[in-house]
């Protein structure tokens, strides 16, 4: 007998048992039996089965919908109307012989709606293939089950019977049964309330009819013995089901009226494309979907691409909708909407939105990513810990890989499983196993910034590498450590006959396996620094060879004391090998300043700086990092008019110089001068301009100095927003010693921005102005301040839209607003500062950038001739804003004015435009005076110097 005929079989002997107290155990039996048999049925054993063609699709979109139905009810009709897609529709039945699939656009998301061949009776057991109808159902987030109106009853019960037989459950929720198979103990049967329709007794036949005898059971509600059978399958599909009954128009409109009233039913007819708006909402809601909106600071909401999320979505699925990592930046997010009390308010992870909620997060480190979108990259800023966990030295030879040397020189048996364990006193007394203590595994080799879980002949195992990898870069990651190194081979003919010959030696790196890959290849150059001096002190006086013998004898005398012996190798090696004692020199100088400079076997000098380390943001944390690129961005903006600051006294940076340094390092030092413009430095220490460059930007990537702008009394000054304000720091004691003053009392006078003239004291300016001087150059080498400058934006008062679109972008960008009044002053137009040199354009040096208005090939006189095509990008309002400005009656102020209207974008600052076009700053500011009804500015900072000094204000 078959599967078939054994459910036909069960079918009539439920059919045929009354329903009553006596033979509720014996019909529990039947129906676990057909549900064994009917899971048999979709999941055949046998091997001979030939693969059937299925028609699933790939699952795309916000949702799935599948349309299910007997044949010529509608659906093809329904996924045409709804969709783009066409499908095929006909008067006969089997139109549609496939899946197609359509998409719905509606409230931004977009659902697949599968339009499935129609299905007949006994679909379940294969025919019409039907189970390859039913196993797409199965995937789908809704089945919407269309129905002909004038015969719905009889279909909805057949269809409803057919997906129930093969597990799919229409509109009911999972039964709330605890249900846990376990490998001995018999069966624990438990309830948290009074059952009516199951008890103990038929739990127990159930289950010795799928032959489970060991088990746990909670009923936590009143389920019937067919529940419990599906949670014993634990294959059922519990999904929402829509009716829509099509082909109303051929009823009466009390038919129509009693069908929708029925629950999870819409009423339609595709034809007269009756009700189908009302189909979508119903569709929309019966997925549970919400649409939420992002916004962006000092921005409009995106209202054109929200986010399709799933009801009851909290404010981490958002974040993990834009992206996976933010989860662990977020800091709070502001939300706009009906789940929120007021708006905007402050919500955190665990917050439920609503349907079109608009939400605004604020991440920890804003300021950098805004930093990072400011110069087109998304990983120049890392939080990272880039201090070395390790340095090993391994060696392959005659005597095998042997691990020399490793620090700090912790002892691994105590951590990991990796260790090795050393052997017990068989007369010790044996301490009892605490088995309540909760003993954790260790599933990090990270403890304490110290690398564990490696032992010696593991660490020489996985770093001893072959001859053909050496001599070149090594990059091992295992679990969260790497190890970077650069292995060196020796020529065994070289050392002496009889001693150990050394083959290879690996001095590695332990790091952190997150580091990004511009500290990977930071220490890989250092490693390899240190490997090229160590092979050539080899074949020079042996002195890898020397070392390795002490350090393997001092392993023999520690390996040869007593098991009682606590004292580790590595503090004697320490003692007596200088190779190990320059190791750990430069992993402390590394984990401290991130500059190493030493001698190897006093003579092989090594110079290193790991930028990551010195350029760190100044902020509380200390663990924010710039990376290099960054670096390289700001001088590449670097131009002649700016200056350069150095961070250490003059003297002490001369003295700290190498011996050998360049003489031009030497003399850009001594004549430098915080007032002076880079191409006034060249002229005074007799170098080229691009000499000055090279100098300048090694100096800023070593941390010795700064790039700004040459001080004057123009300048503008305001507080950093990463600047150490505590009144009790290191900070504040240092600047007391110096200045006999209060640090706090001389920010307070930068907390808005403010020009270094108008803190100039009229009594005694000579002596005030020196002493103001000094403590400005004070507080930008601990960058307590930072630099603003003037950009000048293009905006007739008649152009609103330009207006208000330049106040967003000044908005967005950070930059503070400066109302037109303070735009020009008749003062700034009779101040002649000490920027006035600058004017003198460098114009015989090629590599910098053309300014704006030089682009074109056509003469002064020629480009006012073209003064009105420069003026047809502008629209005819702005046009007519210029021309009625009394200043543009006049020749000169007019040629002028044309010439640097490129340059009103907010892209170039005063400075900028000065050099640019030779240009004094009086003959500037009182072109923008002349024309301030068309022109706002704003101020922020310089990209050339504004990498160590992130947008703070962005958070303000």
């Amino acid at each position: 007998m078959g599967i078939l005929e054994k459910i036909a079989e069960i079918e009539r002997e439920i059919s045929r048992t009354q329903k009553n107290k006596a033979t509720e155990y014996h019909l529990g039996l039947l129906k676990a039996k057909l549900a064994k048999y009917r899971q048999q049925l979709l999941e055949p054993g046998g091997k001979s089965a030939a693969k059937g063609e299925g028609f699933d699709v790939m699952k795309s979109g916000d949702a799935r919908v599948a349309l299910i139905g007997f044949p010529s009810v509608g659906k093809s009709t329904l996924l045409s109307t709804l969709t783009s897609t066409k499908s095929e529709c006909a008067a006969y039945e089997f139109t549609t012989l496939t899946c197609i699939p359509g998409v719905i656009e509606y409230n931004g998301a977009k659902i697949q709606l599968l339009d499935l061949p129609g299905i007949i009776e006994g679909a379940a057991q294969g025919k019409g293939r039907g189970r390859q109808v039913i196993a797409v159902a199965r995937t789908a987030d809704l089945v919407v089950m269309m129905l002909d109106a004038t015969k719905s009853k009889i279909q909805k019960e057949l269809l409803t019977a057919e997906l129930e037989s093969v597990g799919i459950r229409l509109n009911k929720r999972k039964p709330n049964i605890y249900f846990k198979q376990k490998k001995g103990g018999g069966i624990s049967f438990n309830s948290t309330l009074q059952l009516t329709k199951c008890n103990e007794k038929m739990v127990q036949m159930i289950l010795h009819e799928w032959k489970i005898f060991n088990a746990e059971v909670l009923f936590r509600e009143d389920c019937t013995s067919d529940e419990f059978v599906d949670v014993i399958l634990g294959s059922r599909v519990y999904m929402p089901c829509l009716y829509v009954y099509n082909k109303i128009d051929q009823i009466s409109i009390e038919e129509v009226d009693r069908l929708a009233r029925e629950p999870n039913s819409v009423v339609v007819s595709c034809n007269m494309r009756l009700n189908l708006d009302y189909l979508l909402e119903s569709i929309w809601d019966n997925l549970a979907l919400v649409r939420v909106y992002t916004k962006k600071r000092g921005e409009k909401p995106d209202f054109d691409d929200g986010l399709i999320l799933r009801r009851g979505c909290t404010a981490e699925h958002v974040c993990h909708v834009i992206h996976r990592t933010m989860v662990d930046n977020f800091k709070y997010a502001l939300v706009w909407g009906t789940s929120v009390k007021y708006s905007p308010q402050r919500i955190g992870l665990h917050h439920l939105m609503n349907h079109d909620d608009v939400m605004q997060i604020k991440e920890v480190h804003t300021l950098l990513r805004h930093q990072c979108r400011r110069w087109g990259s998304s990983s120049q800023f890392c939080e990272m810990n880039t201090d070395p966990l390790a340095i090993v030295v391994v060696t392959s030879g005659t005597r095998g890989d042997r691990l020399l040397f490793r620090y700090p020189n912790t002892e691994p048996t105590n951590h990991g499983v990796l260790a090795k364990s050393k052997g017990s006193n068989p007369y010790a007394v044996k301490v009892a196993e605490d088995i309540l203590s909760n003993k954790e595994p260790v599933t990090s080799c990270i403890r304490d910034n110290t690398l564990v879980g490696f032992s010696d002949s593991l660490l020489a195992n996985i770093l001893a590498v072959k001859q053909d990898l050496c001599r070149k870069p090594f990059d091992l990651k295992i679990d969260d450590v790497r190890f970077v190194g650069y292995p060196m081979s020796l020529d065994p003919n070289k050392s002496k006959p009889g001693a150990h010959q050394i083959i290879s030696f690996n001095i590695t790196f332990v790091l952190r396996a997150n580091v990004t890959s511009s500290v990977i290849n930071c220490y890989t150059d250092l490693v390899k620094q240190i490997t090229v001096a160590i092979h050539h002190e080899e074949e020079r006086c042996q002195y890898l060879s020397s070392q390795a013998k002490i350090m393997l004898s001092i392993h023999d005398e520690v390996a040869a004391m007593p098991e009682d012996s606590a004292e580790s190798p590595y503090a004697v090696i320490l003692q007596k090998c200088s190779l190990a004692s320059c190791l750990k020199t430069i992993f402390e100088d590394l984990g401290k300043t991130g500059l190493v400079h030493l001698f190897i076997n006093k003579w092989i000098e090594i110079w290193f700086c790991l930028p990551h380390k010195i350029h760190q943001i100044p902020d509380s944390s200390s663990s924010l990092k710039i990376e290099p690129e960054i670096i390289q961005k700001c001088l590449e903006c670097l131009r002649p008019y700016h200056g350069v600051l150095l961070l250490e006294e003059k003297q002490a940076l001369q003295d700290s110089l190498p011996v050998d340094c360049s003489p031009a390092l030497s003399r850009l030092i001594t004549v430098w001068n915080p007032l002076q413009s880079l191409q006034v430095l060249s002229q005074e220490a007799d170098l080229s301009l691009s000499q000055v460059f090279h100098i300048v930007g090694h100096l800023v990537y070593w941390g010795k100095a700064t790039i700004i702008y040459p001080l004057c009394e123009t300048n503008v000054y305001v507080l950093s927003p990463v600047a150490n304000t505590y009144m009790n720091s290191e900070l504040s004691e240092e600047f007391r010693s110096l200045f006999s003053l209060s640090l706090c009392g001389q920010l307070s006078e930068f907390s808005y921005p403010v020009k270094l003239r108008e803190s100039k004291d009229v009594l005694n300016p000579t002596k005030q102005q020196e002493q103001k001087l000094r403590i400005v150059v004070w507080m930008l080498q601990h960058q307590l301040l930072i630099q603003l400058h003037t950009y000048v934006i293009f905006c007739p008062p008649a152009s609103r839209r330009l207006k208000k679109m330049s106040e967003d972008m000044c908005r967005s960008s950070g930059m503070p607003m400066v109302p037109e009044e303070e735009c020009v002053s008749v003062s700034d137009i009779a101040s002649v500062n000490s920027d006035e040199s600058l004017a003198q354009s460098y114009q015989g040096t090629s590599q910098f950038s053309k300014s704006p208005s030089s682009d074109g090939s056509l003469a002064s006189e020629d480009r006012f001739l073209s003064l009105h095509e420069e003026l047809y990008n502008l629209s005819k309002e702005e046009r007519e804003c210029i021309l009625d400005i009394p200043a543009a009656r006049t020749l000169e102020d007019r040629k002028l004015f044309t010439r640097l209207l490129p340059y009103f974008r907010g892209d170039h600052h005063l400075e900028e435009i000065m050099y640019y076009e030779n240009l004094h700053r009086s003959e500037l500011m009182a072109l923008l005076d002349k024309f301030r009804s068309v022109l706002i500015t704003c101020q922020y900072e310089d990209p050339a110097t504004s990498f160590t000094h992130m947008d703070h204000h962005q958070k303000t």
